[in-house]
């Protein structure tokens, strides 16, 4: 993964509250082409790793991607729409497994 890209990495395990997924990972690029690259990197390591990727959305230009692979969920973001978005405030009970700043 493109660690060195992103900044403010948390991943939550959420399988107490979600059928859909156990770990929801978010982070934080600081510019468009650092999402898209990270997201890049991210979806080669799953492929790498047998983990398909179910569904990709969002552009980097407009500041947001996700990836979804079974059981796992990433949300990448420029700070602003992480901010706007504030999916660690609605995951807010989910147990905090990792945080790298």
């Amino acid at each position: 993964m493109s660690d060195s890209l992103l900044s403010n990495i948390v991943i939550l395990d959420v399988s107490g509250e979600s059928v859909f997924f156990h770990y929801f990972i978010i982070a934080t690029g600081m510019t468009s082409q650092h999402l898209q690259s990270s997201s890049a990197s991210i979806a080669r390591f799953l492929k790498d790793h047998d983990i398909k990727t179910n569904h990709k959305e969002g552009i980097s230009s407009g500041g947001w991607m996700l990836l979804d692979s079974p059981g796992i969920t990433v949300h990448l973001f420029l700070e602003m729409q992480r901010d706007r978005y504030g999916l660690e405030d609605f995951w807010s009970t989910s147990k905090e497994i990792l945080r790298l700043i």
